[in-house]
């Protein structure tokens, strides 16, 4: 790195503006002062070594003073001890606030390009006042934070919220947390100099979580079906949609009628957000034709969602199905995500239907060979495959192993 006397004279004569990249020309007259040279601006800084009290060595922090033309030499050299000793101290070379957490995840959020469901999962754990797990940190400036963040306090949060509420949750709300305060090492290295979460790795607390692979066997459907008819006739409506047609919960009970067309009875899912940007138009069973039916003669004026919510604190607009109401009323170790997986089941393994038409109507992408390059399947080409499941679904739920198709009940039954 070349050595000048930083003067007007000497930069206007002696340093010109590079083709690419930069030019740092230290001053001869006062250490750690240089002037950065780019292709379009000439910026004085100053360079410090300082000693990270994590890892017990030196490393170099720069603060900027100004560009050349709006200060003088002179004025960079008088400026540069004050601002070399802030570095020195550990302070940054300007002023700024001091990042809260909360702080942290708002401009974490605002950076990242998550998806909305992503979002909103954060958002349930950092600001949803009942599902919050990191309230009482949340305005802490983060030199405090991180002298209150001990590795005990950290694990004992982290366990209260593994047993509270499951190992989903704590693996999740902990790898956000992991994820922000990473974040804020890069926005805020003066002031956050390690992530305290890493105790977790450290420790091997991580959960293992294993991928569910429930779903409802053959003699527990009619066990279903009877469960069924102790919920709301929505929710057991919304049930009974999502398991006919493959459905995940999200798909069913956020359904608008806006995308619902009952004379060619089709559904459209284009407009939801998705994992595998898939999303299009799909068939309906008969079965679940007359579940919209009926839904439709007892539609409210100004209902957007087939199946809304009554509750008037309700922000979504629309019921939601639950894993822990399912649970407890069918007695079976089921979520609404396992109707989706009987779905699968029920027309691959138990019907042999081509595994292109189940993605196809599962809304998944098939990445076999087969799948992308020479399947080319329609609406209409899954019609029959999606009626044969649902008279399956159908006929386990009446009459079990064994029994013959027939028309439910529920599916004639106003609600």
């Amino acid at each position: 790195m070349p050595k000048l006397q930083l003067t007007k004279r000497n930069i206007d004569q002696q340093t010109p503006s590079p083709e690419s990249g930069q030019v740092d020309y230290w001053d001869t007259e006062l250490k750690g002062l240089c002037l950065r040279v780019g292709k379009d601006s000439k910026t004085f800084y100053v360079k410090v070594d300082v000693l990270d009290p994590a890892t017990g060595k030196y490393k170099t922090v720069k603060g900027k003073l100004g560009r050349y033309g709006e200060i003088t030499p002179d004025m960079a050299r008088k400026k540069a001890p004050e601002i070399m000793a802030k570095l020195r101290a550990g302070k940054p070379a300007e002023d700024t606030p001091i990042p809260t957490l909360r702080t942290l995840y708002r401009k974490y959020i605002e950076a990242k390009n998550l998806k909305p469901s992503t979002a909103a999962a954060y958002k349930i754990y950092f600001e949803n006042e009942k599902g919050a797990k990191f309230s009482t940190w949340m305005d802490v400036p983060a030199p405090e934070l991180l002298q209150i963040l001990r590795p005990d306090v950290v694990i004992n949060r982290y366990q209260e919220v593994l047993t509270l509420s499951g190992k989903g949750a704590a693996s999740n709300a902990f790898k956000m947390l992991q994820a922000i305060i990473n974040y804020g090492m890069i926005l805020y290295p003066q002031y956050i100099g390690r992530n305290p979460v890493k105790v977790i790795t450290d420790a091997e607390l991580w959960p293992e979580i294993k991928t569910r692979i429930t779903c409802l066997e053959p003699e527990q459907f009619m066990i279903f079906h009877d469960a069924l008819l102790s919920f709301p006739a929505i929710h057991r409506d919304c049930y009974l949609f999502a398991l006919y047609q493959g459905l995940r919960p999200d798909e069913a009970h956020s359904l608008r009628w806006v995308d619902v067309d009952l004379d060619k009875k089709l559904f459209d899912l284009t407009w939801k957000d998705s994992k595998t940007k898939h999303r299009g138009v799909l068939p309906l069973s008969r079965q679940t034709a007359e579940i919209l039916k009926r839904r439709h003669a007892v539609v409210q004026e100004g209902d957007v969602y087939v199946f809304p919510s009554v509750a008037a604190r309700s922000t979504r607009g629309h019921i939601v199905l639950r894993a822990d109401k399912l649970r407890a009323k069918t007695g079976l170790d089921i979520t609404p995500h396992s109707l989706r997986r009987t779905f699968i089941q029920i027309g691959e393994r138990r019907l042999r239907i081509a595994r292109e038409s189940v993605k196809f109507l599962t809304n998944h992408v098939d990445r076999s060979v087969h799948g992308e390059h020479y399947a080319h399947i329609g609406v209409e080409d899954v019609r029959a495959p999606l009626q044969a499941i649902a008279n399956e679904i159908e006929r386990l739920m009446v009459h079990g192993v064994g029994g013959k198709v027939v028309e439910l009940a529920t599916a004639r039954a106003t609600g």
